[in-house]
């Protein structure tokens, strides 16, 4: 925008200088100004706009910037993805609106209070768009789906996938039990092997996450993908689960590449890390796209010969080919909004997920009383327990509320201002950038008490106050865009849970973990869960 404002600008100021004291229009003389007003435009964009001139200027936040990155580097460098925005917010507990600096010193705006998310998520929801860093860098891995949409298009396409969440979801109780079996042979494989033959360990996020991947590979594709069954080596084909571990897992380099390419291109540079980014991506998007159109055809096909039959339960994939077709709800639909739409469930659903189930195990391995209370209340269910009696479980739904308070689903929610607005009485220009991290409103004492960082489930027996407002707990986001797999997110945790716990004593690990970093989610990196068999 500001080259072509640049461009026009100069090219007006050429024709009047040859016009009023003839000089020759000329490639030169044009050059010469827009590069000139390119440059003072950006110098004051970058250096001098935000110290002198900003309407946001007199908002909080932290001082120690870098004099072009901002807080970039530092955010880079942070041991958690959300370590420095909640040390920001316990320096500043009571502003609810604080301003810090990126890449070229670029504004941007965290909410810290509960009125302000409820403005920002359902109040003025369609006064905001999802900020352009963040598509760019979505889209890279995630393709043209729901999270990327915007206005009608996010409504009709939501309305589309909503009729296909809430009568599928309920259907998949005898799967969620099947993969929590397959973990538990994990997990007695792994004391089999250990030298006391007593108790075992595994690195909870792959194991984990292979489950969860399993789970949606049925949901989204109708097909069991068996990665806990697979184990990945030299002559393995390449599988959905390698694809997104070198997706989420990526080393530091690659880490950095996806973050910058939010702002700058970087995947074109010719870096190993670049090279498996791209080929994991693109087997991933060429696979879900042959997947569609194979689904596709074999439903033409059964149409034309008078064979067909569609299925209430049937998978997303078989939903959106169905339905995509002449006359079904999602025709007119473009392929690649399809294949978006594939891959963001895939993605969405497992990961956040895993992550979900590895912190609530994290947390009963350190908190060995909060454990035992579960296991009391779920060996009172009997033998074979089903999901309505699970659900219902006071303390179960309690702990994982307070799991995800502690470690949400993800770090934050990204969003751009489509319009002037008026946010906790603060005019916030068009353009201007938000970063939602909900780690930060949902330890911040002034809502959730001193002891917001602590574990205690119990705290959701006695709500007061603003912690009474849907918006002070964000783990699936709120409004008009929250999280399209709630609903199975939390059958997952619940059964997955239930039958670990019944069945296992969680042991803690001392083996250190990381953090990574930067990350959309907060992804433990090398967490190792003991564990025992509990003698029946």
């Amino acid at each position: 925008m500001d080259i072509l404002k640049c461009f026009s600008l100069a090219a007006v100021e050429t024709f009047v200088v040859a016009r009023y004291l003839g000089w020759l229009i000329n490639t030169q003389v044009g050059c010469i100004l827009f590069f000139a007003q390119y440059l003072a435009l950006k110098y004051y964009r970058i250096f001098l706009y935000h110290k002198y001139f900003s309407p946001l200027r007199h908002l909080p936040g932290p001082a120690n910037n870098h004099f072009f990155f901002g807080q970039f580097i530092n955010l880079f460098r942070a041991n958690s993805p959300t370590g420095p925005y909640i040390e920001w917010m316990r320096e500043h507990p009571d502003a609810p609106l604080i301003r810090f600096l990126s890449f070229a010193n670029e504004e941007i705006i965290m909410p810290n209070s509960v009125a302000a998310y409820k403005d920002v998520l359902q109040t003025q929801c369609y006064s905001f768009r999802k900020a352009t860093f963040w598509i760019r860098l979505t889209k890279s891995f995630a393709g043209d789906g729901l999270i990327v949409m915007e206005f009608d298009q996010h409504r009709a396409h939501r309305k589309v996938l909503n009729s296909f969440s809430i009568s599928k979801f309920r259907t998949l109780e005898p799967v969620l039990k099947l993969k929590a079996a397959e973990v538990m042979e994990l997990f007695d494989q792994a004391i089999a092997e250990n030298e006391d033959g007593k108790t075992g360990a595994v690195d909870i996020i792959d194991s984990i996450s292979k489950t969860t991947l399993d789970i949606m590979g049925i949901a989204v594709l109708g097909v069991d993908l068996h990665s806990l069954k697979n184990k990945i080596d030299a002559d393995t084909e390449f599988t959905f689960h390698e694809a997104y571990k070198i997706i989420f897992a990526q080393e530091r380099l690659g880490k950095a590449l996806t973050f910058i390419n939010g702002y700058i291109p970087t995947r074109w540079v010719p870096l190993k890390a670049n090279r498996r980014f791209l080929f994991a991506t693109s087997w991933l998007d060429n696979c879900l796209t042959d997947l569609l159109r194979k689904r596709c055809f074999e439903i033409k096909v059964a149409k034309e010969s008078g064979t067909f039959k569609s299925s209430g339960s049937r998978d997303l994939l078989t939903f959106l080919a169905e339905e995509s077709m002449p006359g079904g709800i999602a025709d007119g639909f473009k392929e690649s909004q399809l294949v978006g739409h594939l891959l963001q469930f895939m993605l969405g659903g497992h990961e956040t997920s895993a992550n979900a189930i590895s912190w609530s195990l994290f947390i009963m391995a350190k908190h060995p009383e909060i454990q035992s209370r579960l296991r009391e209340e779920l060996l009172n269910l009997g033998d074979n327990p089903q999901y309505g009696d699970i659900e219902r479980l006071p303390y179960l739904d309690n702990f994982i509320k307070e799991s995800l308070r502690l470690y949400p689903t993800a770090n934050g929610i990204n969003r751009e201002a489509a319009i002037e607005v008026t946010i906790e009485g603060v005019k916030i220009p068009k353009g201007t950038h938000f970063d939602m991290i909900i780690s930060a409103l949902m330890r911040n004492p002034l809502i959730w008490g001193d002891d917001a960082d602590e574990v205690d489930p119990t705290r959701f027996d006695r709500l007061s106050g603003e912690q009474l407002s849907p918006y002070a707990y964000e783990s699936f986001s709120q409004g008009p865009r929250i999280c399209i797999g709630k609903t199975l997110a939390m059958m997952e945790m619940k059964v997955i849970l239930t039958e670990l716990v019944r069945n296992f004593q969680i042991l803690d690990s001392k083996k250190e973990f990381t953090l990574e970093n930067p990350s959309l989610s907060l992804r433990p990196n090398g967490l190792e869960i003991r564990f025992q068999r509990i003698a029946t």
